[in-house]
């Protein structure tokens, strides 16, 4: 007996791949501001397995929720790496599985890194404009991602939750190389893992330190230190901790206490383990393993 294909079957097909040729979007197509007119671009440069650095042309990959259990929340995910990579596996593209799993429609956003020192195409405000972008794009596209554009959160790792911060407190900021557009950027949550948030001692890292470049104003370094900049109008913030990470959990202490002298709603889970960069955690292993379920809860509460 010869089988035919049912409908069924073909449509689902065509939605596969559908899906698989939109999954990457590039978010500055005519090129990301802040480089020099000649400045020699490549994809990215694939570090390892796990890891991708050189992403000079910014992009993101889309995880769309599960149909069955879609909310309608929209989540931004940022990976760390110091601001030199992007563990864009451990920290992206296994978050974004999570999430959308659980209904959420997720996107990995590859901003750009690189291990050179001072390529300024690389230093502040460029991670930012590329964030910024990805959540223009996002709410532009939101009946496309089936999500509603006031739920749209962002969550970022070490680095990546430095950028997540500044997401979450510098909104209203205007910024050299910016999109000019009335779509707004002010998440609708900012989650926090293992971050660096601040660029002043104690609470500064060799990352916050890097994207600045050499010999910064303390103007300059209170400009990326979230803990300075929260006020009552930041969004609803999520933060996790090892209490004795190497990276100080101090940084996510400290922007608790701004936030609730601000009165901004803070949700702060500080274990007392010293691994960073645990990513999701290893179930019965690590203390700091059910976060992701302690988020999605919070996610579904904005």
């Amino acid at each position: 007996m010869t089988h035919h294909p049912s409908t069924l079957s073909i449509c689902f097909s065509l939605l596969i791949t559908t899906m698989t040729s939109a999954q990457t979007v590039q978010l500055w197509p005519d090129g990301a501001p802040g480089f020099s007119k000649n400045f020699a671009h490549k994809k990215f440069v694939q570090q390892d397995p796990e890891r991708i650095t050189e992403t000079s042309q910014p992009f993101m990959r889309v995880f769309p929720a599960e149909p069955t259990k879609a909310t309608g929340h929209g989540l931004l995910v940022f990976p760390g790496g110091g601001y030199s990579i992007l563990a864009d596996k451990k920290e992206g593209d296994r978050v974004a599985e999570f999430f959308a799993s659980k209904g959420i429609t997720s996107f990995v956003v590859c901003y750009r890194v690189s291990r050179k020192s001072g390529e300024k195409g690389y230093q502040f405000p460029g991670p930012l404009l590329d964030a910024r972008q990805a959540m223009r794009h996002v709410r532009k596209n939101a009946a496309k991602y089936k999500i509603d554009p006031s739920k749209v959160g962002v969550i970022g790792f070490s680095a990546g939750g430095h950028l997540s911060s500044m997401v979450g407190t510098r909104y209203n900021d205007k910024l050299e190389g910016d999109s000019v557009s009335s779509i707004s950027v002010k998440p609708a949550f900012a989650a926090m893992i293992y971050p660096v948030v601040s660029a002043i001692e104690p609470y500064s890292h060799g990352c916050t330190r890097k994207i600045l470049g050499k010999n910064p104003s303390d103007q300059e370094k209170i400009a990326i230190s979230a803990e300075r900049l929260i006020t009552k109008d930041t969004p609803p913030m999520f933060l996790v901790h090892n209490q004795f990470d190497g990276v100080k959990s101090l940084n996510s202490i400290a922007l608790a206490e701004a936030a609730t002298k601000a009165k901004v709603p803070c949700e702060l889970h500080l274990y007392p383990a010293k691994a960073h960069g645990f990513g999701m955690g290893t179930k019965g292993k690590d203390l700091a393993a059910d976060w992701p379920n302690l988020l999605e809860k919070f996610i579904k509460r904005q």
